[in-house]
């Protein structure tokens, strides 16, 4: 259902890719920085293997690069930066387990742990 928007109507998906378009800005201030593709390049380089596979018995080249606490759940401009470059921070893992960490992440059941993981672990007010 259309709805109007600075006297013009805008379709669900024009809304959504608006959305998108505003997101992957933000995501590409992060992820394009040279800082953070230097520590990613290296840290793959370091970890080559990725570790769910290497957990299930498996040798095989990991190509992701996963924050364990994403640095998006930070509040504070420096705090993201911090998460995003902590090298403790990071995990080397295959696209499908990189795929299965967030699925898992941001399920609906998982919001209420990820809520007090949040909180608990990192004093983050997960409201915000």
């Amino acid at each position: 259902m259309p709805y109007i928007s600075h006297r013009r109507i805008s379709t669900r998906k024009e809304r959504e890719h608006e959305q998108n378009k505003r997101r992957n800005e933000k995501w590409n201030a992060y992820y394009g920085n040279p800082k953070w593709k230097k520590l990613r390049d290296y840290y793959m380089m370091i970890s080559p293997l990725c570790r769910d596979c290497a957990i299930e018995g498996r040798s095989v080249a990991a190509n992701e690069c996963h924050h364990i606490v994403p640095w998006s759940w930070f509040p504070l401009e420096e705090d993201k930066w911090a998460a995003l470059l902590d090298v403790d921070n990071l995990c080397p893992l295959c696209k499908k387990h990189h795929l299965e960490r967030h699925q898992h992440l941001f399920k609906p059941d998982n919001f209420e742990q990820t809520a007090y993981y949040k909180k608990i672990h990192y004093g983050l007010n997960h409201s915000k």
